[in-house]
């Protein structure tokens, strides 16, 4: 009797354990990788679906990707090339089974592999323009002295010859030449010459009649100046002659003014005595 009692206990025992349903994994997904930019590819996996034909993936509630079910399995997806920057849900469905998972989309873009059209830039020099300097030779400006004479008188005063005018600047050359500053000279007076167009750097010598009246050196412009000496006076027009590699000329008046203001008193003074002796005599 016992033995039969463990029997049927052991009987219902195994029946209860038979008719205990089996409990079964729920399906899991991944994303590789998990983030990138707009329009970048990824990978989906799964395992665990197995309820259904078709297991059809979704872009943040959006129709993505199909897979086919089974233990487990992949499928090749693209981020929609519109998304912007921010976490998206990735779901799956499967019949009754879903799972899901997230995908981050970054702020870069991919990067293309078609390199940029390359673009030549000629760069066409300007046109060359060549000056043309025309030199005009200056005018040369002779200055003559005036000498004014005032003719002796019938009185008894001696006859005396006026001083020249005044004596003329002569200006600065411009071109190559000799140049005096003054176009007439006293004896004393201090006079000087000026050149250009000498050879740079050459001594300069300075001659009137063949007697040398001064000397200097060309500056590297070929110019100079130099004091003008006379070793003796003799009125009338001298030329002047500065040899400095090239040969120039000029010319100059020497004027001798007479003094007679010590007879012009004497005379006075007679004239004065002869002219009182008449009226005393006439009166006596």
């Amino acid at each position: 009797m016992v033995r039969r009692t463990v029997t049927v206990a052991l009987l219902c025992v195994g029946i209860g354990l038979g008719a205990a349903p089996l409990a079964w994994a729920a399906p899991t997904m991944g994303l590789k990788p998990s983030s990138g930019p707009a329009g970048s590819a990824f990978t989906i996996s799964w395992s665990g679906f197995t309820q259904c034909r078709v297991i059809s993936f979704t872009w943040a509630g959006a129709p993505l990707v199909n897979g086919s079910p089974g233990t487990a399995g992949s499928v090749g997806a693209t981020v929609p090339a519109d998304a912007k920057p921010g976490v998206y849900e990735v779901g799956a469905v499967c019949g009754k089974e879903t799972s899901g998972s997230r995908f981050v989309v970054t702020g870069s873009t991919p990067t293309s592999t078609t390199p940029p059209p390359t673009t030549t830039t000629t760069t066409t020099p300007p046109p060359t323009t060549t000056a043309v300097l025309t030199t005009k030779p200056p005018a040369t400006t002779t200055t003559t002295p005036v000498t004014i004479t005032t003719p002796p008188t019938t009185s008894s005063t001696t006859p005396s010859t006026s001083t020249p005018s005044s004596i003329t600047d002569v200006p600065e050359p411009t071109g190559g030449g000799l140049v005096l500053d003054h176009g007439s000279v006293q004896p004393g007076q201090p006079l000087s010459a000026s050149g250009t167009g000498c050879t740079p750097g050459h001594a300069v010598i300075l001659t009137a009649e063949g007697e040398q009246v001064g000397n200097a050196v060309a500056d590297d412009a070929g110019r100079f100046t130099a004091p003008v000496e006379f070793s003796r006076i003799q009125a009338g027009r001298h030329t002047i002659t500065a040899d400095c590699g090239v040969r120039l000329t000029g010319v100059v008046d020497q004027v001798i003014t007479s003094s007679s203001g010590e007879s012009s008193s004497t005379l006075v003074i007679l004239v004065f005595f002869v002219l009182a002796g008449g009226l005393l005599i006439r009166y006596l």
